[in-house]
């Protein structure tokens, strides 16, 4: 167990109970929360937010990470709405009006200087910002264009009992986005300087471009106008684009790679993900691969502990999307770290096809051939033995036989490396589109041999089930009533 996790000083008090922090997730719950006190989601909250995640840093004396500046609502102005949830709004930031009448306090004070110091923006007592303003509003000499930040907060049209769960939900991934620090998982900049309760509670991220489901859309595209054209078995593909087509694939397993590094870090601080799926995970301005949407992680203790001594957790089954859920979570069984591992192999397998896993499937479908028969998407017969190998081990039914992400992370790194060489014999740069040296023709060949038809390859259907929807909404639209039937999971 890591004693690396930190979270800022700034918490709510609350019990010391150690319980899932969030028993909202299953549907019987879903559909009973009616029937809770709002001082009942209070409390899941602040047992929740208690001392489960602090407890990990208490043992380590070294280097606090600094407070995070909690701003007032009135001190931000905000753009456009750049982004939906099913809880949420996510709203652009043009800029912030620093007002010392917020200040709390010294370290309050110093936190919001350094905020105004590293973001650009000036503080004024009466509530304006030093700099001129172009015509769009932004501040000139302030806020860079290519350091763009948004704030996150609830829907305000939500009913009462989606507005509980979504409370929780930005609770709990304002906390571990203040404990965590990784490259590859999203960064939270400040948060409201009110009570996590309640319902004007905000928090500010990094801004993201594009999710690795709309690039899934583009590879797609991509992948169908520079594969070329097919002239039947003799002749294969004619007029195609390898070098598009192998860094298309770079690509891909790049992203593949970035997820399972930062997987790996949250494993190693015993926090289960429990939601990765394409829509979360995105894509900043440079192109990185960031991890997001942490309503539904939790970091298990041994008071978590199953009663059989099998490694297994007593925790909220029926937690996710089930397209990407491990069958013990759709089962409502004890489940452990593994379950992550499951959802990374369906997402490899997607990252490799480029078709969406289990398309068509209704929410029975599913379930009986899924998650009861063992099916799994179908592994193309040309791709490397060992993507077919990780993928059959994640997705296993077993937990025990899934592989630890420091394993899957480093099989990837393995796998990266020997495709860097390959390219570089080639004299080209496997991660772009330059050709390299158009004479070479054994680098060509030779990844050619490590893709296999694969890399002309592509199965790009459009999904008509509803097997994405979240199983904390009662619906996607956010409506009260529940709709778990056989066409939506």
């Amino acid at each position: 167990m890591t004693s690396g996790l930190r979270l800022r000083p700034r918490t709510l008090t609350g019990s010391n109970h150690r319980q899932e922090q969030q028993p909202l997730r299953s549907p019987s719950s879903v559909i009973a929360v009616s029937h809770h006190s709002p001082r009942w989601h209070q409390r899941q909250v602040e047992d929740m937010m208690s001392s489960d995640l602090a407890s990990s840093s208490s043992s380590s004396s070294s280097s606090h990470p600094p407070l995070l500046p909690a701003l007032a609502f009135q001190e931000i102005v905000l753009g456009d709405i750049v982004g939906r949830g099913g809880f949420s709004f996510v709203h652009e930031i043009k800029y912030v009006k620093l007002q010392e009448v917020y200040d709390t306090g010294d370290e309050e004070a110093e936190s919001r200087a350094r905020f105004a110091s590293v973001f650009g923006v000036a503080r004024s007592s009466s509530g304006g910002v030093d700099g001129d303003e172009d015509d769009d509003g932004a501040v000139v000499g302030g806020l860079p264009p290519s350091r763009r930040y948004v704030l996150k907060t609830l829907r305000p049209d939500l009913p009462e009992d989606e507005h509980a769960k979504g409370i929780v939900d930005l609770a709990v991934e304002s906390q571990f986005l203040a404990a965590l620090s990784h490259p590859r998982i999203l960064s939270i900049r400040g948060h409201a300087n009110s009570d996590p309760l309640e319902s004007r509670y905000f928090v500010i991220l990094d801004r993201l471009e594009t999710t690795l489901d709309h690039k899934l859309a583009l590879w797609r595209k991509d992948v169908g106008e520079n594969m070329g054209y097919w002239f039947g078995p003799c002749l294969g593909y004619c007029c195609s684009r390898p070098h598009v087509l192998r860094r298309i694939w770079a690509e891909r397993f790049a992203a593949a790679r970035d997820i399972a590094s930062a997987l790996e870090y949250l494993h190693g601080m015993d926090i289960v993900y429990r939601d990765l799926k394409p829509d979360n995970v995105g894509f900043n301005s440079s192109g990185e691969l960031k991890m997001f949407d942490f309503g539904l992680a939790k970091r298990v203790t041994a008071a978590d502990r199953s009663s059989d001594d099998d490694g297994l957790y007593n925790l909220t089954g029926n937690t996710g999307s089930l397209r990407y859920m491990a069958p013990e979570v759709a089962l409502n069984k004890p489940y452990s770290l593994s379950v992550d591992a499951y959802s990374f192999g369906v997402l490899f397998w997607q990252l490799c096809s480029l078709s969406i896993p289990y398309s068509g499937f209704s929410c029975k479908m599913h379930s009986d051939m899924v998650v009861r028969r063992g099916y799994r998407p179908t592994l193309d017969s040309t791709w490397p033995v060992s993507w077919g190998s990780l993928m059959g081990q994640c997705w296993s039914a077993d937990h025990r036989s899934r592989p630890t992400f420091e394993r899957i992370s480093m099989a990837m790194n393995a796998e990266l490396e020997e495709w860097t060489a390959i390219a570089a014999a080639e004299g080209g740069d496997f991660m772009t589109n330059e050709r390299g040296n158009a004479g070479s023709i054994d680098g060509v060949e030779s990844i050619k041999a490590r893709l296999g038809k694969s890399v002309f390859k592509i199965r790009a259907r459009k999904d008509g089930s509803r097997l994405d929807v979240d199983t904390r909404l009662a619906n996607p639209e956010g409506t009260t009533e529940w709709k778990h039937d056989v066409n939506i999971v």
